[in-house]
């Protein structure tokens, strides 16, 4: 435990040192779902809902949930008691009872409703467009061009021996999870907008920062404030989800979003539990991601993006996979997203909007070669 000093709100403006308790519990991450509901939901439309505001700012959530000093009239606790009282939750809280499992409730999916080109373009930061638009230069992604294997073999057999074993075991514990495809559908909440998939990924970011930085309090509440982030980004993308469970409790373990576009693609997001992270999920997704993309005649290149250090980087290289600063040149983005057949509804205008952006597309490709030239 450790102080920071965060902004409250209680019948005027006013400054409360909070004492953050750094032990995640799965109640304590269900507390914090109760509020990002809240911020999905924004108030439900209503005009008059004063508090939907507040619900999006993070301090105040992780002050509410994780703070130990904090007065019961306070507005982080008042605003978690509202949101905690939505969910049924309320008299748990209240009195310091462990909340008991509900897998309706855990797996709900909540996200909002976002059409097939508005997720879209909520994919193309992520993704890095603007390098390949000209914009600007991103960080260098890590490539791996599979256009010349015949199947998973090719890509395994050159790999020094500890990757390879690494790889085969990763294929035994595949024993211990069942994997399900969930394709993100234009229109429809994001398949992984669900308590379940959240805890994955507050586990995930805790665990990456306080390996990257010690554990601290400044770490626990950076990784709390990227977790709200990241969730909420990746609930508004296009792609694909493949989802990772337990054999033996049926619990969500972790997922990996993907997103193909060109002749690319792209393992965008990865995010598991601490159990998961123990039981090699993160290599069975890519020896999967790179096993479906050499059976795609559609794809060349699988690009798992830049990465959060160097040492990430370099595990990547072990694998084949090359860091490239022009990676543009490399991994073709210029088509279309690809998408399984009846994944989503035609939306007005899809026609239109192809033709507009191909020839924007094009536009963008000519000024470059001009500035080459």
């Amino acid at each position: 435990k450790s102080s920071t000093a965060l902004f409250a709100i209680d019948e005027g403006p006013q400054e409360i040192a909070v004492t953050i308790n750094t032990t995640l519990t799965d109640d304590k991450i269900k507390n914090l779902f109760a509020w990002v509901k809240c911020a999905f939901d924004d108030g439900g439309g209503d005009k008059d809902d004063v508090y939907a505001y507040y619900y999006n700012n993070i301090e105040l959530a992780i002050a509410a949930v994780f703070g130990d000093n904090l007065p019961s009239d306070s507005l982080p606790t008042k605003l978690l008691e509202m949101a905690l009282k939505k969910e049924g939750l309320l008299e748990q809280y209240q009195q310091k009872e462990a909340i008991v499992e509900d897998e309706e409730w855990e797996e709900a999916c909540v996200g909002d409703v976002i059409g097939r080109r508005d997720r879209e373009q909520a994919s193309l930061g992520a993704m890095g467009a603007a390098q390949w638009s000209g914009q600007w230069m991103t960080r260098p992604h890590s490539l791996l061009l599979v256009q010349n294997y015949t199947n998973v073999d090719d890509w395994i057999k050159p790999l020094k021996r500890k990757r390879r074993e690494t790889l085969k075991r990763a294929g035994r514990e595949a024993q211990n999870f069942t994997i399900i495809t969930k394709p993100i559908r234009g229109g429809h909440p994001a398949p992984h907008s669900s308590y379940a998939h959240f805890r994955c990924v507050v586990q995930h970011e805790v665990r990456l920062l306080s390996k990257m930085y010690g554990a601290s309090t400044n770490a626990f509440v950076n990784a709390l404030a990227e977790a709200i982030s990241r969730y909420i980004g990746t609930t508004r993308m296009a792609g694909v989800i493949q989802e990772y469970r337990d054999v033996s409790t049926n619990k969500v373990i972790g997922f990996a979003h993907e997103v193909s576009k060109g002749r690319t693609t792209r393992g965008q997001w990865f995010y598991c539990d601490d159990y998961a992270a123990k039981h090699y999920v993160w290599f069975h997704s890519v020896l999967d991601l790179v096993r479906r993309a050499i059976e795609d005649d559609r794809i060349d290149v699988v690009d798992l993006g830049p990465s959060g250090s160097d040492a990430f980087t370099d595990l990547k290289a072990q694998y084949g996979f090359e860091a490239v600063v022009d990676w543009p040149a490399v991994a073709d983005y210029s088509g279309d997203f690809l998408y399984e057949e009846d994944q989503n509804e035609d939306e007005l205008g899809d026609d239109m909007i192809r033709m507009i952006e191909k020839l924007v597309e094009r536009q963008a490709a000519r000024d470059k070669r001009r500035k080459s030239d």
